[in-house]
């Protein structure tokens, strides 16, 4: 309850109190010696992931930003390229609107249809249904698309290229690279480096975050039956956590698991066969039921019928998996974060590096690409005003937008996540009588759908 608050203090301060900052506050405590030249750039682009290559590509395809020199870096020495025939990837995206039209703007979207993404229609839990339209797509795909598209624009990002120190000059920031014997001068900088975020630990910018105990557990699915409507993702709220079956092909699904800590070490040990039986009974078994809820939840649903018209349903089951592709089971500790400033001198935050959230809502890669397309807009704006680009008061701009939306996204699904956690019978009994009107009016039901589909 106490993080609760200070998350929910810090909206509150966003949204009424002024901001400022030191304009030392970007200088890291371990300084590099100042270097005997450096390369000028206007932006730096530090983190070569999804939002960092969409970012890069934002700015290659404005033409606000043509005669700007961006340089892209990444850590790693290889990147993702696939192509159609190959094996599908354990880690997905589902796509909002919102994130499909900026994917359109910068070419990418494409691309991305051209190797594979399926469209989802339904989402369907054990409690209520709505139509929700969005993509599920591999994270692989998206970044290999994003990369292709800055290649066509003759951008490549640079590879085995970490920022190690960096400190604020009078009208620049001075970037010293992992390796040391590259040096930049930049303009601006901007953090896309992840939730460990070395460049945000450097500039001293603290955060709130707090583990959740909890993991997911990703693999690809193996449908039992070709499905040519496999349209539909299956979400459903366990005493342990939420299952999600996300659509990827007529024969193939996305696995999201999310389990307590205490249940990781025995789901990783059991075999192929055990586990998909793991998977089908969490799906429709109901000894995760409790009858006193469920007998008091069909009782009012009955009474509620007899004055308000029953919403239209579509009978479905959930699809049945008959095994896993090998070597796609993985898990990954899960955990919230917010940083408290997105913004210093000449230094931007964007994605993971700025925010991170539970992924039962699937929205945290969307913030991120909201990030992006708000960044975009405020930078653009400023050179239309006859600013620098990299004005501080125009980079307060996009904090103080992106930290409202930010915030009360993270502050629902934390609080929603915390609901379906409890097994306290009360709770658990309103939590259900309250979903099942829901799902039967549908005003109600169509007003929380376009919440749940509304921009990151």
């Amino acid at each position: 309850m106490r993080q609760l608050l200070l998350l929910r203090h810090s909206l509150i301060s966003i949204r009424f109190s002024s901001y400022s900052v030191s304009p030392k506050a970007t200088v890291s405590h371990d300084q590099p010696n100042p270097p005997i030249s450096a390369e000028n750039v206007d932006i730096t682009i530090a983190g070569g992931g999804l939002v960092g290559s969409a970012m890069a590509l934002a700015f290659a395809v404005s033409p606000y930003f043509k005669n700007h020199k961006v340089v892209l870096l990444e850590s790693q020495s290889k990147l993702p390229k696939v192509s159609k025939n190959q094996p599908y990837s354990n880690r997905v995206c589902a796509l909002n609107a919102q994130s499909v039209d900026l994917f359109q703007k910068l070419g990418a979207w494409d691309l991305m249809k051209s190797i594979r993404v399926q469209k989802v229609s339904r989402m369907q839990n054990d409690q209520s249904q709505e139509n929700s339209l969005a993509y599920i797509v591999e994270n692989d795909v998206i970044q290999s698309c994003l990369l292709e598209r800055l290649k066509q624009l003759n951008i490549e990002p640079r590879l085995n290229s970490k920022v190690k120190k960096f400190e604020n000059e009078e009208n620049s920031i001075r970037i010293l690279l992992q390796d040391e014997k590259i040096n930049l001068r930049t303009g601006l900088l901007i953090a896309a480096d992840g939730y460990q975020s070395s460049i945000r630990e450097m500039a001293g910018i603290s955060t709130i975050q707090w583990n959740y105990d909890q993991f997911g557990i990703v693999a690809t699915l193996q449908l039992a039956d070709n499905m040519p409507n496999n349209v539909v993702a299956w979400q459903r709220f366990l005493p342990t956590g939420p299952i999600a079956c996300l659509p990827l092909s007529n024969t193939h699904s996305s696995l999201v698991w999310t389990v307590p800590k205490s249940m990781l070490k025995s789901l990783m040990s059991l075999s192929d066969e055990q586990f998909v039986d793991a998977i089908n009974k969490a799906f429709t078994s109901d000894v995760y039921k409790q009858n006193g809820v469920v007998s008091l939840t069909e009782r009012m649903r009955s009474c509620w019928q007899q004055i308000i018209p029953a919403s239209p349903t579509i009978a479905q089951y959930p699809p049945t998996i008959i095994n896993i592709e090998p070597k796609s089971r993985a898990a990954f500790p899960l955990s919230l974060l917010n940083a408290n400033q997105y913004v210093r001198p000449r230094l931007v935050l964007v994605g993971d590096s700025a925010h991170r959230i539970h992924p039962m809502a699937g929205q945290g890669v969307n913030m991120g690409f909201a990030d992006v397309q708000c960044l975009v807009n405020v930078l653009e704006r400023a050179i239309r005003d006859g600013a620098d680009f990299n004005s501080l008061t125009y980079l307060v701009d996009y904090e103080r937008e992106r930290q409202a939306r930010c915030l009360a996204k993270l502050l629902s699904i934390d609080s929603l996540n915390r609901l379906y956690s409890t097994k306290f019978l009360p709770i658990v009994a309103l939590r259900s009588i309250g979903l099942s009107f829901i799902n039967e009016f549908s005003p109600l039901k169509s007003f929380f759908a376009k919440q749940a589909a509304s921009s990151a």
